[in-house]
């Protein structure tokens, strides 16, 4: 029996994320069905096993593949200047990624913000690839003086995901009137970086 090569294997669990991404799109977690992800990615019922322990997993393992492709855009399009256009470039790229697999994503977020004890554990694990960007950059930042050093970078990398959170949640709630997918990266960065208050406006001479 020819044995299955290494690139068989990718190339499996490849399409198996795929069509898991789309099934959790339709049906959200708790109606997925793992026979119904196996056939519609040309697979035997039974398959998903062999790659995935969990459904739960599984759903994990899209997440970690939606990082990865976001780490990539972000890679190819880094920016090298300031705090401010890394982060911009970061939450472009996770919006880029959100428009390829939207249906996913609002299966995402609504499972996270359910914290439940099965799945958010996971969900945050799984995120940590792309929030640890983040943190680098905000720690980059403290470096130079670009962000304040009285707050952990990495509560503060977890806040920047949650601005972009609450942003895609107006966003859907709102059927797309306020925000717009493609204004996301910019308020993002301007609501995390510079607040709501007024600039402080320097004293003057006595």
């Amino acid at each position: 029996m020819a044995r299955i090569t290494a690139l068989a294997k990718q190339e499996s669990r490849q399409r198996l994320l795929e069509a898991a991404a789309q099934h959790f799109a339709n049906h959200g977690l708790d109606g997925a069905n793992v026979d119904a992800i196996s056939l519609a990615a040309g697979f035997a019922k039974g398959t998903l096993y062999n790659y995935f322990q969990s459904k739960e997993q599984l759903f994990a393992e899209v997440l970690t593949e939606a990082c990865r492709r976001a780490l990539e855009i972000y890679a190819e399009a880094e920016s090298h200047g300031s705090v401010r256009e890394r982060l911009r470039s970061l939450a472009a790229a996770d919006v880029e990624v959100l428009r390829q697999q939207e249906g996913f994503h609002k299966v995402l977020i609504r499972e996270a913000m359910s914290f439940r004890n099965e799945t958010y554990p996971l969900i945050a694990e799984h995120l940590g690839p792309f929030v640890n960007k983040v943190e680098q950059v905000l720690a980059a930042g403290v470096s130079t003086g670009e962000v304040r050093n009285n707050q952990p970078t990495d509560q503060l990398a977890l806040m920047f995901a949650g601005i972009l959170t609450l942003l895609y949640v107006h966003h859907w709630g709102s059927q797309g009137i306020w925000p717009d997918l493609a204004d996301i990266p910019d308020l993002a960065v301007s609501v995390f970086l510079d607040g709501a208050g007024h600039a402080t406006q320097p004293e003057s001479g006595r």
